[in-house]
């Protein structure tokens, strides 16, 4: 791997990052304080269906089209034409999909209106999605992370606005997130449209491999992601919309830590569909799991320590309850660390299907544990659930990876000097970005 190239990419994807969360946590303040406890609980509710449906009707087509790009089988506008042709159709399934789930997951505080205007979000989400992934098969990751912090700093603008200023409570929420992914899809096709000759036409070849794929894309994000959100769902189900409240802001806030695996498994999963050498990419991508993990453990305990103080600070007094819900859930955030950075050069090598096997059983006990632990312990049960989870999943898959890399079960304990020419390199091209 060109060391120098992958700091560089990963500092534009980490600072994308960090300034995509600092507009985050500006919106989550905001609506905290203004909607309280319950009207945040309801808005996160909300939400939740729409990302599980999006995670699974984009059909993996954004990992399928970076794994293609690279793989130069095609022409670029060939396979931008068919990933665009599928993307009319899953959008229709998306929202049909989601009004459905609506309805078995029906609330009475879920008006018609509410669920059309986050419905609205799924066929402008998957586009972004399904561009983004265009330009980082291109290696274009800077292009790609444009589209994720314009949405939360789009976001963030229109809820001062309406939620702040004229007051409209969670309506002008929902309303400010539609509107900032509407603007931001519109965009995103702007920019595809001017870089590539597009023509919305039937190829067979490309449009099978694509789904063919995906598929494996698909399902193995979704299984993920229904690890990282069945919780909500069943809190809400199994509790309160208050104890959702509570338990939605903890774990938002804990989330945030993978930004810096995220934004190192992107560039892996980028790095990985156009190098041959597979080698060089499992001794960086081990070295990073390290660091990460590291690192991650460090904030989690500085974390720990301010979180009783900060939330009730920033979030407000009635949210004094989300800091033990903080405290619960990030053993297994720092566990799954590992499973976030190495996936990504599996990803990258057209295997992300493997997550799946030990995933899928993970998801289970999550779901069984939840349904004993939520009655009694609510939001604390939840994340006891999730962090037994998150550790199972994690380490089924580190011993996968290690099978298919060829590496030692015990590689991800051996500190090596290489670990610390990565920091000092990432720490040089942070200094020089900051001077610039």
């Amino acid at each position: 791997m060109a060391k120098r190239r992958f700091a560089r990419d990963f500092i534009g994807v980490l600072n994308s990052n960090v300034f995509s969360i600092l507009c985050g946590v500006l919106v989550v303040i905001l609506l905290t304080r203004i909607l309280g406890v319950d009207g945040f609980g309801l808005y996160y509710a909300l939400l939740v269906i729409p990302l599980i449906v999006v995670s699974f009707t984009h059909l993996g087509i954004r990992g399928a089209s970076i794994f293609m790009i690279g793989q130069k089988k095609y022409t670029d506008d060939e396979i931008v034409s068919s990933v665009l042709f599928i993307l009319i159709f899953t959008g229709i399934i998306g929202i049909i999909s989601s009004i459905g789930a609506y309805s078995l997951f029906y609330e009475p505080e879920y008006t018609i209106i509410l669920v059309s205007l986050v419905v609205i979000i799924i066929p402008f989400r998957l586009g972004i999605i399904y561009i983004g992934g265009i330009f980082l098969g291109k290696d274009e990751i800077k292009e790609a992370n444009r589209f994720e912090w314009a949405i939360n700093l789009t976001n963030l603008l229109f809820a001062i606005i309406l939620v702040w200023y004229f007051k409209t409570g969670l309506l002008g929420a929902i309303i400010s997130l539609t509107a900032a992914n509407i603007l931001v899809g519109f965009w995103a096709l702007y920019r595809v449209s001017i870089k590539f000759k597009i023509r919305l036409v039937y190829i067979p070849a490309i449009v099978k491999r694509l789904l063919k794929l995906g598929i494996m894309f698909a399902f193995t994000f979704f299984v993920i992601q229904l690890n990282y959100r069945i919780d909500i769902l069943l809190l809400e189900k199994l509790s309160t919309i208050h104890e959702v409240g509570i338990y939605s802001l903890g774990i938002h806030i804990a989330e945030q830590l993978w930004q810096i695996p995220f934004a190192i498994s992107i560039v892996l999963f980028s790095r990985t569909a156009n190098i041959k050498d597979q080698s060089l990419m499992t001794e960086s991508t081990v070295s990073l799991a390290r660091l990460s993990f590291v690192l991650i453990f460090v904030l989690s305990l500085i974390a720990i320590l301010i979180a009783p103080y900060l939330i009730p600070l920033v979030f407000g007094v009635d949210f004094t309850a989300s800091v033990e819900i903080l405290q619960f859930i990030l053993p297994g955030v720092i566990i799954l660390v590992i499973f976030r950075v190495i996936s990504g050069q599996l990803a990258g090598m057209g295997k992300p299907q493997l997550a799946v096997y030990v995933f899928l059983p993970a998801l289970i006990i999550n779901v069984i544990l939840n349904f004993f632990l939520i009655p009694k312990y609510g939001g604390k049960g939840a994340a006891i659930a999730s962090n037994i989870s998150y550790t199972l999943g994690t380490l089924g898959y580190w011993i996968i990876y290690t099978k298919v890399v060829n590496i030692s079960f015990f590689e991800i304990f051996k500190f090596k000097k290489s670990d610390v020419k990565i920091l000092y390199e990432l720490k040089s091209k942070i200094i020089n970005k900051w001077n610039n």
